[in-house]
């Protein structure tokens, strides 16, 4: 299933969700009062899940199940198609 997402909702899913692991990685590093050592894998996960609940809201349909396609075309289709 393919999810056409626009080039805009994509650079802003991914400038926010590197916003977000970049601050959360800084926090972490002052919380525990070392310089440069936040946790990774925190702002990992919370860039992640940032990056996730955006898409699921820039992108229409994300997450949804496909349309009913029928397998057989409709005879008008066929006989079209033929044709030509």
């Amino acid at each position: 299933m393919n999810v056409q997402i626009a080039p805009l909702a994509v650079l802003i899913v991914v400038v926010v969700a590197v916003v977000v692991g970049v601050t959360v990685f800084n926090y972490t590093a002052r919380a525990h009062d070392i310089a440069g050592r936040g946790d990774l894998g925190m702002a990992i996960m919370s860039a992640v899940g940032v990056a996730t609940v955006l898409a699921v809201l820039l992108a229409p349909g994300f997450g949804r199940a496909a349309p009913d396609v029928p397998s057989v075309p409709p005879a008008g289709v066929a006989e079209q198609a033929s044709v030509r």
